[in-house]
């Protein structure tokens, strides 16, 4: 369960969203909003972005990059960490991003993909809001829960080795927290209480 509940989530994105749009609606090219999800390995990132791509009531479609297919294997978060900050520069600059996606089991990065400046970008995942992302983004959520909630469901995710890597990823989020401090960035902050 999160709380706040999703209905004031989803108020907080629309009022912040909608108020940077009516600042820049008369600006050439300014990007459409960004919104960027963080908080510790099994905090609800993932879902709670699902949910909002789910309920997302716009005529313009949303874009959502996660940050798993940014890092280049499970010593990657600080370059995930540098491939958000490369597009979301971009972005800001009224450009479109590009982005190469991971593929964990190949070991190899594989296909391109873009990100369209005019329309609303989502970003979630560990490393989203490093220093500097509170001027490159409109919305910024910090997601959090108890250490053994969020660690028993990184272990249960299907398909992933998470049981051999929990202290090595841990560590380096830590290490991110402690030169970013992304709490302290967040527009809001939800604690995962189930």
């Amino acid at each position: 369960m999160l709380s706040p509940d999703f209905a004031q989530i989803t108020a907080h994105i629309q009022k912040l969203a909608l108020a940077y749009d009516e600042a820049v609606k008369h600006t050439k090219h300014a990007p459409a909003p960004t919104f960027l999800i963080d908080g510790p390995s099994g905090s609800g990132k993932t879902t709670l972005a699902t949910e909002i791509e789910k309920h997302w009531n716009s005529a313009v479609k949303l874009q959502v990059v996660h940050m798993d297919d940014l890092y280049p294997g499970w010593e990657g978060l600080a370059d995930g960490t540098a491939t958000a900050h490369k597009m979301l520069t971009e972005r800001a600059e009224g450009k479109d991003a590009h982005w190469q996606r991971y593929d964990w089991n190949a070991g190899a990065f594989q296909e391109w993909h873009s990100v369209d400046s005019l329309e609303p970008l989502l970003i979630e995942g560990c490393g989203s809001m490093f220093a500097g992302s509170e001027k490159l983004s409109q919305v910024r959520i910090w997601l959090d829960a108890e250490t053994e909630l969020r660690r028993e469901r990184a272990l249960s995710r299907a398909g992933e080795n998470f049981a051999d890597h929990w202290t090595q990823w841990d560590a380096q989020f830590e290490n991110f927290v402690s030169v970013h401090n992304p709490r302290t960035l967040a527009t809001l902050e939800v604690f995962a209480s189930e």
